[in-house]
């Protein structure tokens, strides 16, 4: 062994085996107490609330996981308000119905519309029809009397057997000149 081992193990050895003597423990008992009664005395102090609510800012992955929550959100606030927007541009191009009529849609929208119509052959999407009963009550009327006046009408053509010819011969002839696709 080394001579500053043998000197090292010496002051180790010497210190264990040497206790603290407590000469005055009614001081130290009087000092313990004096510091927690000062500390209930002292209540809520500004430092330590500060300290308290503000203490995680030191906190390296606090602050980047609250960085990161807060991006989240602003993410989720710009998808929901496109939807948002992008749900109104849709009813703002549908048409109004009322009891009172139809707000007639802009003139590019019908020329859309139309586009439509020749290529599906339907003229809007389902879901953006609304009619109002008073105006499906109308409609059903209009299509009844439509009906009756077309039933007088057929049987007036064939009450008239020069009638029933003629319309035969008008209807050969515009099919004659129609262009077959």
């Amino acid at each position: 062994m080394k001579p500053g081992n043998e000197k090292y193990d010496k002051v180790i050895t010497l210190l264990r085996k040497s206790k603290p003597e407590l000469d005055s423990t009614s001081d130290i008992e009087r000092e313990v107490l004096r510091r927690i009664s000062e500390i209930e005395r002292s209540g809520i102090n500004f430092p330590g609330v500060v300290d308290f609510l503000f203490g995680w800012v030191y906190i390296g992955w606090v602050r980047r996981s609250l960085i990161a929550a807060s991006v989240v959100l602003v993410i989720i606030f710009v998808y929901q308000q496109s939807v948002i927007l992008k749900r109104i541009d849709v009813i703002s191009r549908q048409t109004i119905v009322t009891d009172k009529g139809s707000v007639p849609t802009p003139a590019d929208q019908i020329e859309k519309m139309m586009t439509v119509y020749k290529m599906t052959g339907r003229i809007l999407p389902s879901k953006t029809i609304t009619i109002s009963e008073s105006q499906m009550k109308e409609l059903l009327e209009t299509v009844k009397e439509l009906q009756n006046k077309y039933k007088n009408l057929e049987d007036l053509i064939e009450g008239d057997p020069q009638l029933k010819k003629l319309i035969e011969n008008k209807l050969i002839d515009s099919n004659r000149n129609k262009i077959n696709l």
